[in-house]
């Protein structure tokens, strides 16, 4: 999709899916994959249907960092799936 731009690895808070409660720590980091470079306005679940096509994209967040990137995080129910 147009909004995924890049990917890269990072780090930050943000708000998904359960209200802004991350709920990424409940993940494995062999789950997880980091995108940075989304278009400005993207949500999650825009992040998360897109994900879902690699597998079970069980959870996702979207921030805007301090410098003004859209980054975001999808956590998969399996580390296979991540990959």
């Amino acid at each position: 999709a147009d909004f995924m731009k890049s990917m890269m690895w990072g780090k930050g808070k943000g708000k998904g899916k359960g209200k802004g409660k991350s709920n990424l720590k409940r993940f494995e980091p062999e789950q997880r994959v980091w995108v940075g470079g989304l278009a400005e306005g993207t949500t999650w679940k825009e992040l998360q249907d897109h994900m879902g096509q690699a597998g079970t994209a069980k959870w996702a967040e979207v921030w805007r960092t301090k410098e003004g990137i859209t980054t975001g995080v999808v956590a998969y129910g399996t580390a296979a799936e991540a990959t």
